[in-house]
């Protein structure tokens, strides 16, 4: 079957739209109908993106003794709910439970959402989760559900020029959705691809922990793979749009997920593409409303060089919101979402490593 520009660039807008569901790690690979627990002794802590792992021993020195993968949130999360890794000593007894695996998914051991410390204190890692054995409790996702924010209208931003957070909460912030000239209701975080309906159509199932993964010959996922700037957009973590255009006319846009750094051109001629293809293709941009609104036109995206993709980032009148749109030329669909200012927020480095 031969594959056009059109199709390619609806699984591009395919796997943006799925990011936000898949990145948890639950669908399709744990059973979240019921918790497991387990007692053990800390082996290692992996305090990396895209899901912070940890191992440790259950039974240990006796011939019941088994060594126990456990994933659980990104830093990012983590972080914005005051989770840190200097909690987590090696060597150190601590309870844990979580989801586990269903049969015949990539089997990471379980998916965590409570660990109990020696100290007698609670880590709680699953959002809106209550505590399960402790009063003493670590762990708050006020922030993750945008309850975080900055009361004073006039320290907020007055542009676009800001960092913006994921609010976990609200579908229309965590990941995009159908805005307009969609043809179905959209799943919870996901949207149809323009031109296609909300079963997906030509889209491939990404992997766990977010992206279009592949798996090894043992049954490891592996997520740390380049994706291209649609799948970006549509990602549950921080971006950063910075002002350059005094240095060398370009906005930078940053994106937690991946380190990912596009540049777009302000150069106050219409889009032109060039050089040759690449995952964040080629970028121009007008401003508008005294920098309260961008708009960004791209094309030469590997894979779909031909489409044009129109962006829209805009400031809220509260100026506690950045609303973003996407739209491509082979569809009239249009998909978007929002970010919130949150006060002290930052684009972290993402550092992506595979789960060992």
């Amino acid at each position: 079957m031969k594959i056009t520009s059109s199709i390619l660039s609806a699984i591009l807008l395919v796997s943006a739209a799925s990011v936000a569901v898949a990145h948890h790690g639950w669908n399709g690979q744990y059973d979240t109908t019921k918790e497991i627990e387990l007692s053990g002794v800390i082996k290692s802590v992996q305090w990396t993106n895209p899901h912070v792992t940890f191992k440790f021993t259950v039974d240990g020195g006796t011939a019941k003794e088994k060594e126990w993968t456990v994933e659980t949130n990104s830093v990012s999360a983590l972080n914005r709910m005051s989770i840190d890794r200097s909690l987590f000593t090696v060597g150190s007894k601590i309870k844990v439970s979580g989801f586990g695996p269903l049969p015949g998914a990539a089997n990471f051991g379980l998916f965590m959402n409570h660990l109990l410390l020696a100290n007698g204190k609670e880590v709680v890692f699953l959002r809106g989760a209550a505590p399960r054995w402790s009063d003493e409790v670590i762990g708050n996702d006020d922030a993750l559900h945008g309850k975080v924010v900055e009361n004073d209208i006039n320290k907020r931003p007055s542009t676009v020029f800001s960092v913006w957070t994921t609010v976990y909460n609200d579908n229309n912030s965590h990941g995009m959705h159908v805005i307009s000239g969609g043809s179905a209701a959209p799943a919870e975080g996901m949207a149809p691809a323009p031109g296609m309906d909300a079963g997906g159509g030509m889209g491939a199932a990404p992997a766990a922990g977010g992206g279009m993964g592949a798996t090894t010959a043992d049954g490891k996922i592996v997520v740390c793979t380049p994706k291209a700037w649609t799948q970006e957009m549509g990602s549950p973590y921080p971006i950063q749009l910075i002002d350059q255009i005094a240095k060398n006319k370009k906005i930078i846009l940053k994106v937690e997920e991946n380190d990912t750094v596009r540049e777009i051109n302000i150069t106050g001629a219409p889009h032109k593409a060039v050089g040759a293809p690449s995952m964040n293709g080629y970028s121009t941009g007008v401003l508008e409303n005294k920098n309260k609104k961008l708009t960004v036109t791209t094309s030469n995206t590997q894979g779909s060089p031909d489409v044009v993709y129109t962006e829209t980032f805009e400031l809220s009148d509260d100026r506690n919101r950045l609303n973003y749109t996407l739209k491509s030329s082979t569809s009239p669909t249009v998909s978007g979402r929002y970010w919130q200012y949150q006060p002290g927020a930052s684009v972290m480095p993402y550092g992506c490593t595979n789960a060992g």
